[in-house]
């Protein structure tokens, strides 16, 4: 059996590379590519757990803090990770923290729909307020 087929690929991760309209569909990626992604976003969910520490203790700030600063860190410029593979690097941080996770899942997502708030004014669209934030 190849090296690569040996992995174990956590299902949180490879959702990242699945259409979330299409759950039984195939993977947008091969294997491969996936499995790289993985190794460098774990990887880089481990290194990112002490800057965290870090940071806590330093700048005498939350866990919230800590994760709003890493994810804007994780995707400003040209990013070496896509936005979910940030947003995944986080919770995977949160979880080797042994922190709250559903408490960081609900961070995550109000960030997102900040993010998403922001992007529509941007280009002059209003979001619809009847919407609640899971719909957007």
């Amino acid at each position: 059996m190849h090296d690569a087929q040996q992995i174990f690929i956590p299902q949180s991760f490879s959702e990242l590379f699945k259409d979330p309209l299409r759950p039984h569909a195939k993977l947008s990626e091969p294997f491969s590519h996936i499995s790289a992604r993985y190794d460098f976003c774990e990887d880089l969910a481990q290194m990112v757990c002490q800057t965290a520490l870090n940071m806590m203790g330093s700048l005498n700030i939350t866990e919230h803090d800590v994760i709003e600063r890493i994810l804007q860190g994780l995707s400003v410029g040209e990013s070496v990770v896509s936005a979910s593979e940030a947003r995944w690097v986080v919770q995977r941080m949160a979880e080797l923290l042994n922190w709250d996770i559903m408490d960081i899942f609900n961070l995550l997502m109000e960030m997102q729909a900040r993010l998403l708030e922001k992007a529509a004014t941007s280009h002059g669209l209003t979001p619809d307020p009847s919407l609640s934030e899971h719909e957007l």
